[in-house]
Order: structure tokens, then C-alpha cells, then sequence
């Protein structure tokens, strides 16, 4: 676990359910179906809570995390593509 680099630019699982108006937890079921094709590091990273306490709480206070998160994830920019789509394929049904 990190989150302690630059991660401008990355989203939040809340940020992409309130995009799609979807309710909480639909961006992350469809990021557990890609986990076999993202790479930690690379296409997301899981934010320790103690080394990147000032980035969860300022994600927190910016209302781009639920504060409810044990173990909140950042999607880089091309991964966050993905799990829209994986998103799309869940509410699709």
C-alpha cells in the first residue's frame, strides 16, 4: 500500500459512481472484475490510511472519498476508462 506520490488527475470509486449517478459500490464492483488486468502501482494505487493520512482527508473533506472507506483506491486517468465501462456493462442487465 502507498499513496504518497502526485496522484493529480486520479479518481476516486466515489468519484465515478456520482459521475454516473450510480449508488455506492458499482464503481467498485466493476474495479474487483478488472483487478486481473490492473496493475497496483500503474492503474491504481490503495492508499495507506497512515503514510497518506493529509490526501484521505483532504479527499474526504472534497467529498471524492466515502468516509466510510477502509481502503480507498485512486484510478489512474486510462484504468478509471475501464471501470466506466465495466460500470456501463453491471448497470446494463
Amino acid at each position: 500500500m502507498t499513496g504518497t506520490g502526485d496522484y493529480a488527475g486520479w479518481l476516486s470509486m466515489r468519484d465515478l459512481d456520482d459521475a454516473a449517478g450510480l449508488p455506492k459500490g458499482t464503481a467498485f464492483r466493476a474495479f474487483k472484475r478488472l483487478l486481473g488486468v490492473l496493475e497496483e502501482g500503474r492503474d491504481f494505487v490503495v492508499l495507506d490510511l497512515q503514510t497518506a493520512q493529509a490526501l484521505v482527508a483532504a479527499l474526504i473533506d472534497g467529498d471524492r472519498l466515502y468516509r466510510s472507506s477502509v481502503h480507498p483506491v485512486l484510478l489512474a486517468p486510462a484504468a478509471a476508462a475501464q471501470v466506466r465501462m465495466a460500470m456501463a456493462a453491471l448497470t446494463d442487465r
